[in-house]
């Protein structure tokens, strides 16, 4: 059994879909304090739909591999039995970067823990830099419980369905490697590697520098979405030169991975023009993506002009 934190639209077309192509396994998912999803899955017999959209078409699958949910709000017993339940091996988290300060769920998992004494894994899948290492740190955890690192990609647009979520179709899940129980989430298409510290490296500069870099001259110019400013021709040739001139020099080798490739299927995804992913929401706490994301590259490089024009552009 795996206990999930964080019902959102993310896992449910990310995680959860990696977990049923794997098979064996059942989810028990967790949402914060909203009955919505709860209630309509429940209602569903635990089935829900995921549309994968493509730029010309869209590919639907059915997808029931959580088979119970609790809501943290009202049921924090139940939540702290499940994770300290010697039945459940894994714990995964999507509580968004924000939720990672002590309180709420965080005060949920650390009471499971210290109410089992069997191993565990805690899996988090938010965008956090050393996300299993923050984790760690914040809990103070024992030496039973591993926190193996994750990166994690795929555009998943608010949905207004709670039995429907749509989602680009491409998809990644880059896992440290760790003992114990686990789905054959490998066969689904993730990749379990000895460090995940050169796939975040690769995706926070190239795709989540591009993005803070489009929302940042964008916006100004009157665009809304991602696929609206990488289709207006200066941003696309601004966002090329950055990417070429300024970021990949920064980026050292990432086993497996073609750096060029990763680049052109990046910009593929960003010019479908059927997920509206909003810069809007990209540019929300843009001084610490910034900090993140493209400060660290500037410091690398002897005369970063273009990374200097998106901070300038940004405010920062």
């Amino acid at each position: 059994m795996i206990v999930h934190l964080g019902l959102g639209a993310f896992h449910r077309a990310h995680q959860a879909v990696y977990t049923q192509d794997a098979g064996g396994w059942a989810i028990c998912g967790v949402a914060r304090r909203r009955h919505t999803v709860v209630d309509a899955l429940r209602a569903n017999h635990w089935r829900y739909t995921v549309i994968s959209r493509g730029p010309d078409a869209d590919e639907e699958r059915s997808v029931e591999v959580i088979r119970d949910a609790l809501v943290a709000a009202d049921e924090p017993d139940a939540v702290i039995e499940r994770i300290a339940s010697p039945e459940t091996h894994i714990v995964t988290l999507t509580i968004t970067e924000s939720g990672y300060e002590r309180g709420g769920m965080l005060d949920l998992l650390g009471r499971g823990i210290e109410a089992r004494s069997t191993p565990l894994t805690v899996l988090s899948c938010d965008n956090v830099p050393r996300n299993g290492e923050v984790l760690r740190h914040l809990l103070g955890a024992p030496e039973h419980v591993a926190f193996p690192c994750t990166m994690v990609d795929r555009i998943v647009p608010t949905p207004t369905d709670p039995l429907t979520v749509v989602a680009e179709p491409f998809s990644q899940w880059v896992i440290e490697d760790f003992d114990g129980p686990r789905p054959a989430w490998e066969d689904a298409g993730a990749q379990i590697v000895q460090d995940t510290a050169p796939f975040e490296l690769m995706k926070l500069r190239l795709l989540n520098g591009s993005h803070t870099a489009l929302a940042a001259l964008g916006i100004p110019k009157g665009h809304t979405t991602v696929a609206e400013a990488i289709a207006d021709p200066e941003l696309e040739a601004f966002i090329r030169r950055l990417l070429e001139e300024e970021l990949l020099p920064t980026i050292p080798p990432v086993p497996g991975i073609d750096l060029g490739e990763y680049v052109e299927t990046m910009l593929a995804r960003f010019r479908n023009p059927r997920i509206e992913h909003r810069l809007e929401k990209i540019a929300a706490g843009a001084e610490d993506k910034i900090a993140q994301r493209l400060r660290p590259a500037a410091a690398e490089l002897a005369n970063p002009v273009l990374i200097l024009r998106v901070i300038a552009a940004a405010g920062f």
